[in-house]
């Protein structure tokens, strides 16, 4: 019999699932078989899904998925976003993992903003990412719950806070949008009504205020649903640094104001990735319109002016063409 107090279990190596009644099992393996299902439509209708199958195959328990012997990742049975998990041949933002896992042996501190339940931060300070030093910052109250329950299963080795990342220090705002994932400082489109309020924080101040992250070259990660320039503008002297930001290109947004603010007032070099072909620099804002062929998504982009992290961004350039020649003259 499971032990009803603690979370089920959900093995990402094997797919094994333990810890589960046979209701909870069933339930998680639809999930996963749903999401398979829905991965040639770019996984449009899993939430509505996942919700239908929480509710026929029902739990109020958590999941906790286990990635390797160190890092652990919770999140509410059901729950519409996450549960994308149970699908074990899934990569979460696989650009964005491909990149931090290159860099393993890279010294940096990571600065997960918009962190959500803390996904990255959970990985990040994994051995399998290298053990950072790591800060996540999520802005909604409820979420943040979630978030500290899993820096607590992972032995608090990363610190959160509940701010909101902008371009002021100590602003109180009203935080908007109906789903979890999607909490925004931007009242409009992702819901006009206000949910919570919360601070705003610089992120000079934040990094400025932890001695762990004093002089350390930085990976600022922004996931902070449209809130990306006044984040960037709150980074002050950062910005000089040994800095890099990932940040995310709507796919709504046929302006890209996002990167064109990168490129144009931050004066910095912009890389995507593609599953097909690995990193690219992006030379321009035209070749956006060809890359964000879903108003749905948000798309992955890494920004930095700093040379050193340019110098790591191109190695992976040469190592690319490198396993590219190898694989040519196998074939």
């Amino acid at each position: 019999m499971p032990d009803m107090d603690l979370p089920i279990l959900l093995d990402r190596q094997t797919g094994g699932i333990s810890n589960a009644t046979a209701v909870e099992r069933l339930g998680l393996k639809a999930m996963a078989l749903a999401h398979v299902c829905l991965r040639p439509l770019g996984g449009l209708g899993f939430s509505i899904v996942a919700r239908a199958i929480a509710g026929v195959f029902r739990s109020n328990r958590q999941v906790c998925a286990l990635f390797g012997d160190d890092c652990r990742f919770s999140f509410p049975y059901g729950d519409a976003y996450w549960s994308i998990l149970t699908d074990r041949s899934h990569t979460y933002e696989p650009g964005v993992e491909r990149v931090l896992r290159r860099f393993k042996d890279v010294r940096y501190a990571f600065v997960d903003c918009g962190a959500n339940y803390g996904y990255w931060s959970c990985q990040v300070t994994s051995k399998s990412f290298g053990s950072k030093e790591a800060v996540a910052i999520e802005l909604d109250p409820a979420t943040f719950g979630q978030l500290v329950h899993n820096a607590a299963e992972n032995k608090s080795r990363f610190e959160v806070a509940n701010r909101a990342v902008s371009d002021t220090d100590d602003e109180w705002r009203p935080i908007y949008g109906t789903k979890h994932e999607a909490r925004t400082l931007v009242q409009g489109g992702l819901g006009g009504v206000s949910q919570a309020s919360t601070v705003t924080i610089r992120l000079d101040t934040l990094v400025g205020s932890r001695a762990n992250l004093a002089d350390m070259p930085l990976i600022i990660k922004l996931d902070v649903e449209g809130v990306e320039i006044e984040a960037m503008d709150g980074a002050g002297s950062l910005l000089d640094g040994e800095l890099l930001f990932i940040y995310e290109d709507h796919g709504s947004d046929p302006t890209h104001s996002v990167t064109r603010h990168v490129m144009d007032t931050l004066g910095m070099r912009v890389f995507g990735h593609s599953v097909q072909t690995g990193l690219f620099e992006l030379r321009s804002l035209d070749e956006l319109s060809r890359i964000k062929t879903n108003r749905r998504w948000g798309y992955d982009f890494f920004a930095t002016r700093d040379s050193t992290w340019l110098e790591r961004l191109t190695s992976l350039f040469a190592a690319q063409d490198r396993r590219q020649d190898d694989l040519a003259a196998v074939a």
